[in-house]
């Protein structure tokens, strides 16, 4: 049962848990190519959490 409940908590942050490990991929593969392209990957990746968290927001704001 514990197990069960773990994984039942795992599951429901697994697309945020997926969201962030492309997003270091993402970061780690650019910066393999070259200092300034890890910089602007990382610059993307934080203008895309910053866009996201806004949506999520706004989407929040309308349920109540």
């Amino acid at each position: 049962m514990i197990i069960k409940q773990f994984f039942a908590m795992i599951w429901r942050y697994f697309d945020v848990f997926c969201f962030i490990f492309a997003m270091f991929a993402a970061d780690y593969g650019l910066f393999l190519l070259g200092k300034p392209w890890g910089v602007m990957g990382i610059a993307v990746t934080l203008f895309l959490v910053g866009w996201l968290s806004e949506v999520i927001t706004a989407n929040k704001k309308g349920d109540d």
